[in-house]
């Protein structure tokens, strides 16, 4: 799934969470030139970014559906531990830090 959501032309990074949940959530990091277009428009940003969720969703079955997402601060890179050095994500280093917004949007 998160392989599906960065093919989008609008996301870069993406990180799928949801083990032991009842759906599926993202942590999502817009594409910079896409941002960069809109320059900084909060709400026009997440619109595009529902819509690329939405491409994606219409391809998998329900239980693999994204249902909400929220946008990361920065882009995950090896400078802020977020990644590898082989650019793998490091889940429990994005966990600690977003865990609480994730969390959140299961609560909505």
């Amino acid at each position: 799934v998160e392989g599906m959501l960065t093919l989008q032309p609008e996301i870069g990074q993406a990180m799928v969470y949801g083990d032991r949940r009842p759906h599926l959530v993202a942590l999502l990091v817009p594409d910079p030139e896409f941002a960069q277009s809109l320059k900084g428009d909060e709400g026009a940003i997440k619109a595009q970014l529902q819509k690329a969720v939405d491409r994606v969703n219409a391809d998998l079955s329900v239980i693999e559906k994204v249902r909400r997402f929220t946008i990361a601060d920065e882009p995950f890179a090896v400078e802020n531990e977020q990644m590898t050095p082989s650019m793998k994500i490091r889940r429990h280093v994005i966990k600690a830090r977003y865990g609480d917004r994730l969390d959140a949007l299961y609560g909505k």
